[in-house]
């Protein structure tokens, strides 16, 4: 199912909203365990989101299990067999709590709307008026620089001992000069007629003070708002979210992933036992959504029957069970290849697709301690390897898929996975000793 948690922030109407969570491709040729495995992640998701206070992504997903368990999971060619018919019913069941809360979302996702509108237009206003206020200081500040292109000529004919007393032509040339200055200090008296000016000295022109002496005092400048720009409404605790840095290949952003760096060699450590033996071993690897990125935080080892080339879980209902008992995500699994090369065969290819179509961001852990890369971190190339895989009706556990480029690489870079020191996480064992 694809991510609905937008990478950036922009408001969103109900009705744009209501169009990105009906954006799915419901396959009935998808076992429908899968799907009800989704719905119920769907709705986890939800929760949380809704907790976090992130409405709009909150009220896609409650409006997508609405919609999933309503419209098209009774569809399903498996929709009346035992137990997934006792499932939907248990699915059904909890519609009435989330459509009521949809409507309770409604106004408030309208209401945090308005108020975005609202201080953008308000952000408008005051940039057009600092844009004002720059103008007006340009055309002040190239005045000023005017006025001090004269002042230094006069200073120049004054260190050169030219006065005016032995050259009379300068005082026509003061005159000139200062003609224009005093219609405009006439200009501005008139305007500012508060201000209170000194008289001009009576005295001989050759000792007149220089001229900024008898300038008016600088008119103060008062704005009607703050010079600060107004704080913009956005999403509450916005600061502090996780924001995707991958996508598929498709652009749906791809949330953040974080495993645990001691979990690969935790893990091995357990699957030792049959490594010896060239049996192969697996894990769930489960966690939780905070703030838009998802968390490793448990690994779960099921029952499970192995070959030297298969791993194949067994009791799902008891994993299921616990993740739900735990509030738990299934991010993916991890596996090991005792005797292969870290790659994922064409079964690790179908058990990686149900994983992706219950979540995104699921990822295939491979671990071949005896090759060189001895692990990496995989997913489905999503639309082209999951449609692939998604459509391929070959018989037998083994058989090749002629398509190209139908995984990729997962870890950072360039993928959603980051590695991470310290991570806390526990190992749970499911196996019967």
């Amino acid at each position: 199912m694809p991510s609905t948690a937008s990478a950036e922030y922009a408001p969103r109407s109900i009705a744009q909203l209501s169009a990105t969570a009906d954006e799915y491709d419901f396959d009935p040729a998808v076992h429908l365990r899968y799907w009800i495995r989704s719905a119920s992640a769907i709705l986890r998701q939800a929760r949380v989101y809704d907790d976090e206070d992130v409405y709009d992504d909150a009220y896609i997903l409650y409006l997508r299990y609405a919609q999933l368990v309503l419209n098209r999971l009774h569809t399903h060619p498996e929709a009346k067999k035992a137990p997934e018919r006792t499932q939907l019913v248990s699915l059904s069941k909890k519609l009435a709590p989330i459509l009521s809360r949809l409507q309770e979302l409604k106004p408030i996702i309208e209401k945090s709307n308005a108020e975005y509108e609202e201080s953008q237009r308000r952000l408008a206003h005051r940039r057009a008026e600092l844009a004002k206020l720059r103008k007006s200081t340009e055309t002040e500040e190239a005045h000023n620089k005017s006025r001090d292109e004269v002042d230094r000529a006069d200073d120049t004919l004054d260190m050169r001992g030219l006065g005016a007393a032995d050259h009379p032509e300068l005082l026509v040339l003061n005159q000139q000069a200062q003609l224009p200055i005093a219609r405009e200090m006439e200009s501005d008296i008139a305007v500012h007629n508060q201000y209170a000016y000194p008289s001009l000295p009576s005295r001989d022109i050759a000792s007149l003070p220089s001229i900024p002496t008898i300038l008016p005092p600088e008119k103060p400048q008062k704005l009607p708002y703050s010079a600060e720009l107004p704080e913009v409404v956005v999403r509450p605790n916005k600061s502090i979210e996780h924001k995707p840095i991958a996508a598929t290949e498709g652009g749906t952003p791809l949330r953040t992933v974080f495993l645990p760096s001691e979990l690969r060699s935790s893990f091995l450590e357990v699957a030792l036992p049959n490594t010896r033996k060239n049996l192969e071993t697996c894990g769930i690897l489960c966690g939780v959504l905070n703030r838009n990125a998802f968390f490793i935080t448990d690994l779960v080892i099921p029952e499970q029957d192995s070959t030297s080339d298969t791993c194949a879980t067994k009791d799902e209902e008891g994993l299921f069970n616990f993740l739900d008992e735990n509030d738990l995500f299934q991010l993916g699994w991890i596996h090991t290849h005792p005797t292969q090369t870290c790659f994922l065969s064409s079964v690790d290819l179908h058990t990686q697709n149900s994983y992706q179509l219950m979540l995104t961001e699921s990822i295939a852990i491979v671990c071949a301690p005896m090759h060189e890369p001895s692990w990496g971190i995989f997913r489905l190339t999503d639309p082209h390897g999951i449609k692939a895989i998604t459509s391929c009706r070959q018989p037998g556990l083994f058989h090749p898929h002629s398509e190209k480029n139908i995984y990729t690489n997962a870890k950072r870079p360039p993928g959603h996975v980051f590695i991470r020191d310290g991570l806390p996480f526990k190992i749970v064992d499911l196996r019967n000793k």
